[in-house]
């Protein structure tokens, strides 16, 4: 399963809670009608940037794909479906950054069909470079073997946990990031409480991101689940 992601930007004559409106009330509808090999489609709209020097974006999309080709040759349900998107997306955005990604759940059950309605939890989601050292490879390695288990046994608020390996980026702008993130936590107070319950969990944290991580930013969205995997 191919996963996209998409760093989205508004049009700068709209402000972010119009910018908001037209994607879930407006764009949503049309993607679902007119993407038919779309199989996942997650829309996080940003709340706040939560780390120091992160981008200035307004939603993160996720959409997964059986294939990369799906996405590239099989995306629209017609020439008059591709136009009606392009019209759509033209009125809310400014600019997006694309990535393919590899998923990896590490917990947390798969994400359930509940649409717009959906209370979502508390979610964190991060981008990260690798260390100037490593090659993407050694990257990937030290991420999933060494700090994903770590994050686990150290964040005891985590609800649900996944990285995201980026394979590639498919768009012309935009940071070679190595990896995206996602943290849930049941609330905000969880993510306060819980993300670090002893110091020693924070200092073994802080201790190994160095060893890997070049670059880190981050947002707090408000997920809305669009379309669940069949």
């Amino acid at each position: 399963m191919l996963k996209m992601i998409f760093l989205c930007h508004r049009r700068p004559d709209i402000d972010h809670g119009e910018y908001a409106r037209r994607v879930l009330e407006d764009h949503v509808p049309l993607a679902l009608r007119h993407h038919p090999t779309m199989r996942h489609y997650v829309v996080n709209i940003v709340d706040r940037i939560e780390m120091a020097g992160s981008a200035e974006i307004d939603s993160i999309a996720e959409l997964s794909f059986e294939s990369l080709a799906d996405y590239r040759d099989r995306l629209y349900d017609s020439d008059a479906g591709r136009r009606i998107i392009g019209e759509d997306v033209a009125r809310f955005m400014h600019a997006a950054e694309a990535y393919a990604c590899s998923e990896h759940v590490h917990v947390g059950a798969a994400l359930a069909d509940d649409a717009l309605a959906r209370e979502a939890p508390f979610k964190l989601v991060v981008a990260l470079t690798r260390h100037s050292r490593l090659s993407h490879e050694s990257f990937v390695e030290q991420w999933l073997t060494r700090h994903a288990p770590l994050a686990l046994e150290r964040h005891p608020g985590l609800v649900r946990y996944v990285t995201n390996v980026v394979d590639s980026r498919l768009s012309p702008e935009g940071e070679d990031f190595d990896g995206i993130a996602e943290l849930h936590f049941a609330s905000e107070a969880a993510f306060v409480a819980d993300l670090y319950r002893q110091a020693a969990g924070l200092r073994l944290i802080e201790a190994d991101m160095p060893d890997f991580l070049g670059s880190v930013q981050g947002w707090i969205v408000s997920e809305h689940i669009v379309k669940a995997r069949p």
